[in-house]
């Protein structure tokens, strides 16, 4: 059993002073606000749970960077995606294990509480047939850096709308439902116990309804479902073309889409599809450094807020590590759109810090399907305290403008206490 005692505390409903949590068998047993310190507690002055990643391409992180030229007039997301593809066929299951380890090792350093990693390299490079190997891989790393991980194998048959062969720079992705099934079975008997498996599609454009439908039907009806969705216009253009609706409206309409759900991205939306999406309880899955990296657009969070939508942040493409800058995009993303400052709050939190973190946390529990929740009855422990960089720091006792300048600032730091 471990014992903590926190000054402050950033609890599910809110901040709360002197804090102790207990923590036995792995999770915390218990949260009480307004008491002392007991004998054998580890003290902290300010602290916040570690977020929930809930969106990640680890093997995207070897090119992290390095993408960052000019190939053509009307250089963009599917020109990257050129690259990318470049990356994935050149890397072998030593290669997915060192960067994944790596990776997460990072993550869980800069306040990540756990990670979705979003998995569609299923061919070994130099055995195609074999469809483990890369998983296998990445469950081994996220185990021995102790980073709980909802591993999301991906469905991935079609190269477009309409059933379309894979190219051939894709094939490395390829399954079909009974090589997802099989895929599936052979992982639930691999993880360990803070491991567990969710369902996932790649996107409208890489599966067919028949196809998801059967998946679905076929596996356990409380695991997390995963896929990537209007992120480009030209996605949304042709789901019209051959749907006749955009593509969130048509998932909304043609699946039961309720809290189990992630629509990854989800970036370009109608106000009809924004309200309707807010209300099935769905996770918004937002990853603002790699959206803005990619020129993908920028998520209608006001108005989606104001529906009461819920959402969570993911890495993604790993261009960068780090949830408080994802948030600090976010929320200056909706800045300059809406030409408003501190949009990211409401009436029962005006600090943007506060409200983007607490949100973060609650919908990438949800998203996860993991004990990530923060700082509560049943959670894994994972607590980041917060330490200002400047000894003449005047706020040095403000939790929130502390949590504040961690996301807006470049003065507070983080230390992990597991």
């Amino acid at each position: 059993m471990r014992t903590y005692f926190f000054q402050q505390a950033l609890l599910p409903d809110g901040w709360s002073n002197n804090v102790r949590v207990v923590v036995d068998k792995g999770v915390i047993q218990s949260v009480a606000s307004d008491v002392e310190a007991e004998q054998g507690d580890q003290t902290a002055r300010v602290v916040i749970p570690a977020m929930p990643n809930i969106h990640s391409h680890v093997f995207q992180r070897a090119m992290a960077g390095c993408s960052e030229y000019r190939l053509r007039e009307d250089d963009d997301f599917w020109s990257w995606r050129e690259l990318m593809y470049k990356l994935a066929n050149a890397m072998d299951v030593a290669d997915f294990y060192d960067i994944a380890k790596s990776s997460f090792q990072t993550m869980k350093d800069r306040g990540y509480a756990n990670v979705c990693e979003f998995h569609y390299v299923h061919r070994d490079l130099n055995d195609p047939s074999n469809t483990y190997a890369q998983a296998e891989a990445i469950l081994q790393a996220a185990d021995e850096v102790q980073l709980p991980i909802t591993l999301l194998p991906v469905l991935y048959s079609y190269s477009g709308f309409g059933e379309q062969p894979l190219l051939k720079e894709q094939q490395r992705f390829a399954l079909n439902v009974d090589e997802y099934l099989q895929l599936y079975a052979h992982l639930e008997k691999q993880r360990k116990p803070q491991q567990r498996l969710g369902i996932c599609f790649h996107s409208l454009r890489a599966v067919s309804p028949e196809q998801m439908h059967s998946v679905l039907n076929a596996l356990p009806k409380e695991a997390p479902v995963h896929i990537h969705i209007a992120e480009q216009t030209a996605e949304v253009d042709q789901c019209m073309t051959l749907y006749g609706q955009t593509p969130v409206a048509w998932l909304l309409d043609n699946f039961d889409v309720n809290e189990r759900w992630c629509l990854i991205h989800a970036t370009h939306l109608t106000e009809q599809e924004t309200k309707d999406l807010a209300q099935s309880n769905a996770i918004a899955g937002l990853c603002p450094l790699t959206e803005a990296n990619l020129g993908d657009g920028i998520f209608p969070l006001e108005d989606y807020k104001n529906n009461r939508g819920r959402w969570a942040i993911g890495s993604d493409s790993n261009v960068k590590i780090n949830p408080a800058e994802e948030l600090q995009m976010l929320a200056y993303s909706q800045r300059l759109s809406l030409r408003k400052r501190v949009v990211c709050s409401d009436q029962s939190q005006a600090h943007a810090g506060s409200w983007l973190w607490q949100q973060a946390v609650a919908g990438g529990a949800q998203a996860s399907g993991q004990a990530v929740g923060g700082i509560a009855r049943n959670q894994i422990p994972a607590f980041l305290a917060l330490q200002s960089n400047n000894p003449a720091d005047a706020n040095r006792d403000r939790a929130e403008t502390l949590l504040d300048r961690l996301i807006f600032a470049d003065d507070v730091g983080i230390e992990r206490i597991d």
